[in-house]
């Protein structure tokens, strides 16, 4: 059964990032990991660090440096505060902690909790640290392992289904344990049918485990997501915790699994570099922090006049800096200028708004109703035929940095395994 939900947009197309094995690098040039006004550093500037050293502490989470180098401590990079790692040619890993060695029956909530905060793991989703979301969701009777993708173009999560499957179904046993829900569903598109299978062998307990196959049909986020699987409605600042409902990302569950089991914390994060703009899409492992500039070089570059879009064409911004807390996705895109024309009242904005808004009527009137509810997914910019600036005009985003993606034809066909008709 196809799971839908209200709005959204179909993508354009798909792209062959997901034929594609997850590559793994453990250096990169600099390390530049977002630092809070708050962030404090523990180590002396100059000094050198190795791999998992302890170099400070960022909104109650530790920080560890990704790679061997010098730390440069706490530097302001284009307007975001980062810890700063450079490196110096060293090497060396430095393991802090010993795996996990109690039973799961061992550990109670406040364990797992300070485990996650320890292990300094974050949910990609949302960037939060998961330790926080944790303190919230206690109670919660349900927990959704978001395994789809930010774009179309997209293919990290559905790599992790397959590679690393063990430690999601791992990771979200111990989340079930520690929230103290029922039940887990692991949600996907409905075609990832490699995905769903090696999910299920892994955790082949049906009382504990299901699996929401969702339409095609973007964004998946708290809200669709909430609609889709459990028919409720979450207004403009709702969370679906205050449903009773904890939404992860996969890689959060996988860094979890892992960290407990090897005993270090999350040095590296999971991302997919695609799109047809760059010269070879890749999935990759890289250290936090990574610096937009080498992610484009380890895919060989980006095509003359092309940039990176974090996590999103409907929505995402020009990315810049470093790879944030909050990223799992880079597209590569060739900017176009938007040629606006009048509106026609073909009604596609409503149409795709996931929030039941009329997005056109701010043509006509500021309504504080459109401004509040409004959750800035970009999805009636992206069907409008006339190419207004919808959300300029509701009041949802500064406008100076908008794109436009290619046209259809120059996107890729299916990647993954999908039939050869696509369903």
């Amino acid at each position: 059964m196809i799971l839908e939900f209200r709005g959204g947009v179909r993508p354009l197309s798909r792209t062959f990032c997901g034929k594609k094995d997850i590559e793994y690098y453990k250096s990169c040039s600099v390390s530049c990991i977002p630092a809070s006004d708050s962030a404090s550093f523990s180590v002396p500037v100059g000094s050198s660090v190795m791999r998992g050293s302890l170099i400070g502490q960022t909104d109650s989470t530790p920080v560890y440096a990704s790679i061997a180098g010098v730390f440069k401590g706490i530097l302001e990079i284009e307007g975001t505060r980062y810890f700063t790692v450079m490196n110096s040619g060293e090497e060396g890993e430095e393991r802090l902690f010993m795996p996990e060695s109690r039973s799961l029956t061992e550990m109670d909530a406040q364990y797992i909790i300070d485990t996650a905060r320890r292990f300094a793991i974050y949910d990609s989703r949302s960037g939060l640290p998961l330790w926080r979301l944790l303190e919230h969701a206690l109670g919660c009777k349900r927990l959704i392992v978001d395994c789809t993708e930010r774009d179309p173009a997209s293919a990290i999560a559905y790599r992790l289904c397959i590679e690393k499957a063990r430690s999601a179904v791992g990771g979200a046993k111990v989340l079930l344990h520690c929230i103290g829900a029922l039940k887990c569903v692991f949600a996907a598109e409905h075609y990832r049918n490699a995905a769903f299978a090696a999910l299920e062998e892994c955790g082949g307990d049906e009382k504990l485990f299901a699996f929401g196959r969702l339409e095609e049909r973007y964004p998946y986020n708290d809200r669709t997501l909430m609609d889709a699987l459990y028919l409720k409605d979450l207004a403009k600042g709702e969370t679906a915790i205050e449903k009773g409902v904890l939404i992860i990302g996969i890689e959060a569950a996988v860094a979890l699994y892992d960290a407990m089991i090897n005993g270090f914390p999350q040095l590296d994060r999971y991302v997919s570099v695609c799109g047809s703009g760059v010269l070879e899409e890749k999935n990759l492992c890289v250290p936090r922090g990574i610096t937009v500039h080498d992610l484009a070089t380890l895919c060989g570059g980006l095509l003359n006049g092309n940039f990176l879009v974090e996590n999103s064409l409907l929505c995402g911004s020009k990315a810049s800096g470093a790879l944030g807390n909050a990223t799992s996705c880079l597209v590569a895109v060739k900017p176009k200028k938007r040629q606006r024309v009048a509106c026609i009242g073909c009604g596609s904005c409503a149409s795709a708004c996931p929030m039941n808004l009329i997005p056109s009527e701010a043509l006509s009137k500021k309504t504080k109703e459109l401004a509040l509810s409004c959750v800035a997914c970009g999805a009636c910019e992206f069907v409008c035929p006339s190419n207004i600036p919808l959300l300029e005009l509701i009041g949802c985003r500064d406008y100076k940095d908008k794109f436009l993606p290619e046209e259809p034809g120059n996107l890729r066909d299916s990647d993954d395994d999908a039939p050869e008709v696509l369903l």
